[in-house]
């Protein structure tokens, strides 16, 4: 038993350390993002100077929006592995305890129970959704925004890369959906909660 739980303890730890450089690496891409965006927007009366190349520049912002889905996917799955874990671990300890504790209280359990957009209260959750929708808006409305100035140049042609950046978000779209619906965990809070009574599931 104490190396069976040894074992788990070594896994636990290295998923909130991969979990914590996710988290890293997310902010790192979101600054590169809005660093580009500022850049060229503040040389946008100068654009016209690239011609039919305007219509490349939402290129990068795709990809980070596509790299995003996947660093949310990677968190979804780290943020389940964590937490069945610590119900694992918090087990043992919560049957025995005579001070009753309650695993949701406890660890990453109660901060993604307060934070996630599945479980947390409603002006919680309307903030973490202005967050992730606000991102996706200004992206949108950049993609937009550098079609209509690159029209000028490509005519009738536009239609390319306006169908091509469509092609490209409905799969991004599907993704972050996709992404979204790993980050419900209401069935482990559930499962944390009879284990907390001191009554595991059978």
């Amino acid at each position: 038993m104490a190396d069976r739980s040894q074992v788990l303890i070594a896994i636990y730890q290295s998923d909130r350390a991969d979990r914590s450089t996710t988290l890293t690496v997310s902010l790192a891409t979101m600054g590169a993002a809005v660093t580009y965006l500022v850049g060229t927007m503040a040389f946008y009366d100068k654009l016209d100077l690239l011609g039919w190349a305007i219509a490349l520049l939402p290129f990068p912002l795709v990809c980070i929006a596509a790299f995003h889905a996947n660093m949310l996917t990677i968190a979804a799955v780290r943020a389940r592995s964590i937490l069945l874990l610590e119900r694992e671990l918090t087990a043992s300890v919560t049957a025995n305890s005579p001070f009753g504790i309650n695993v949701s209280d406890i660890g990453v359990t109660a901060s993604e129970h307060s934070t996630n957009v599945h479980t947390a209260q409603t002006p919680q959750r309307i903030a973490t959704i202005i967050t992730y929708a606000g991102v996706g808006a200004i992206y949108l409305a950049y993609i937009a925004l550098m079609l209509v100035k690159a029209a000028r140049h490509l005519s009738y042609w536009i239609t390319v890369p306006v169908v091509a950046y469509t092609a490209l978000l409905i799969p991004i779209a599907l993704a972050w959906r996709a992404s979204t619906a790993l980050l419900d965990f209401r069935g482990i809070a559930e499962q944390n909660d009879s284990f907390s009574t001191g009554r595991p599931e059978r």
